[in-house]
């Protein structure tokens, strides 16, 4: 049997999906060990060693994932979205 590697999610392995660049398992975990520092130097440190660790590119996926909750805010208030949203209510009443 193959020896799987250590990316794993539960029985699954990078080499049993097709993941899409930006959603690979070590962007995932990078973004998930940046968010979970501690304090702001902690965050910083963090950044610079994994920017090191996985490179220019998925470093990018990483960040984008951790700035997303701020992104979706920030497109809420937006008047496109009040738009669509106020068109969409309509047409589901």
């Amino acid at each position: 049997m193959k020896n799987k590697n250590i990316n794993r999610l539960g029985n699954l392995t990078e080499e049993d999906i097709n993941f899409p660049k930006w959603l690979t398992p070590e962007v995932v975990h990078t973004a998930l060990y940046i968010h979970n520092a501690e304090s702001k130097e902690e965050i910083i440190k963090r950044t610079e060693y994994m920017a090191k660790q996985i490179g220019g590119e998925s470093m990018t996926y990483a960040m984008a994932l951790l700035v997303l909750p701020t992104l979706m805010k920030n497109m809420q208030h937006s008047e496109e979205y009040k738009t669509w949203h106020d068109k969409r209510f309509k047409s589901l009443n």
